[in-house]
């Protein structure tokens, strides 16, 4: 489906895409925000699974696991990126915080180079993810995010599709505000308790190139026999 110039590719999910106005636009700049514990890594994967399927090549730059940890973590949720690693259509680079030892120097210096990256034009890569940017926050400015966004947005002109989550304990308001105003899609994840139950909840703050009605709240479940799984709203809401 195109709406001015705008591709929407589907997440591999089709319960969720219902929900989010057709599935995801492409190109466009994403921020996934949310709590540890809320299923940004989950999203991420699906999201990436979507792309693959749709014939994208994928890269992931991770902070929160090695690459064998983020394709077999996402394939234990029935989400199985192995062929696409494989293949070499999903990369997936790592800087991963337990391993290094972790300073300002290095961190200020891997900041850098992801933004060197994104703004390359000689890579194959369709759809550039980042899980997560919360890393980055406590060693970089307020200007260095705007730089990141600045770099993201150049980078969706032309044609790439930028994904960065974040911990919403650790941005404060200043930050949150660069990447709201900066971003195409703007998801924000929760937790609510439903019967006793503990279930994720997505709130579509923005979404921008949808071709379809969004559902503002979508509360869901990780079920490892079927991935994402939808909650109806009107059970959420009880």
């Amino acid at each position: 489906m195109r709406q001015r110039g705008i591709t929407v590719f589907s997440t591999g999910n089709e319960e969720l895409d219902g929900r989010l106005g057709g599935g995801i636009p492409h190109p466009s700049f994403m921020i996934i925000e949310g709590d540890h514990g809320t299923a940004k890594t989950t999203l991420v994967a699906q999201i990436a699974f979507g792309a693959l399927n749709s014939g994208y090549r994928v890269v992931v730059f991770t902070t929160e696991s090695t690459a064998g940890m983020f394709v077999n973590q996402a394939k234990l949720i029935s989400i199985d990126l192995t062929k696409f690693y494989i293949r070499g259509l999903l990369t997936v680079y790592t800087l991963y915080a337990k391993s290094i030892n972790v300073d300002s120097s290095a961190v200020r210096s891997a900041f850098d180079k992801l933004l060197a990256f994104i703004s390359s034009p000689s890579h194959q890569y369709d759809i550039i993810m980042i899980d997560s940017l919360s890393l980055f926050l406590g060693y970089v400015s307020a200007d260095d995010i705007t730089r990141f966004a600045q770099t993201a947005r150049l980078a969706v002109s032309r044609g790439k599709t930028i994904v960065a989550t974040v911990h919403s304990e650790v941005m404060d308001e200043r930050l949150a505000k660069i990447l709201r105003a900066s971003s195409d899609v703007y998801y924000r994840l929760g937790l609510a308790n439903v019967g006793g139950k503990t279930v994720k909840v997505l709130q579509i703050v923005k979404a921008r190139g949808a071709p379809e009605p969004i559902e503002g709240t979508v509360a869901f479940d990780v079920d490892p026999a079927f991935g994402i799984k939808i909650v109806p709203i009107v059970i959420a809401q009880s």
